[in-house]
């Protein structure tokens, strides 16, 4: 299964998304993080602590995709409208975490109105 996390805004937790979703998915079976954003804080967050699951940078994570049935893909923030649309027709689950102020909420319903054309299915919770 591919989930991707990725948001049209910074700063609303996507990272700290995938390293949560991919420490639980870990608990099931063996889960990879790719790190696809340029700030790199997933690849960082894997140097300071012992992670329970591996981390590669997107560069890195070809080779390795194979091998793990989850992977997690911390998208780097604000894609352009067409890798936004790939990257939800190319994963299992699109993501896009929010915080409740208006501005990361505003964003959010724009990346759905952006995935509407596409006939994907959305779901909100």
């Amino acid at each position: 299964m591919i989930i991707a996390i990725t948001a049209l805004k910074g700063g609303v937790g996507k990272t700290t998304t995938a390293v949560h979703l991919a420490a639980y998915l870990q608990q099931k079976d063996q889960t990879l993080l790719i790190d696809a954003d340029r700030n790199r804080s997933a690849l960082i967050w894997a140097r300071e602590e012992k992670l329970p699951f591996y981390v590669a940078s997107q560069a890195g994570s070809t080779a390795l995709i194979r091998k793990y049935p989850h992977i997690v893909v911390d998208t780097r923030a604000m894609p352009e409208l067409d890798e936004f649309r790939d990257l939800a027709e190319g994963s299992d689950l699109l993501i896009i975490p929010t915080t409740p102020n208006h501005l990361d909420l505003d964003a959010t319903l724009k990346a759905a109105d952006q995935l509407a054309p596409s006939r994907l299915t959305t779901k909100f919770c």
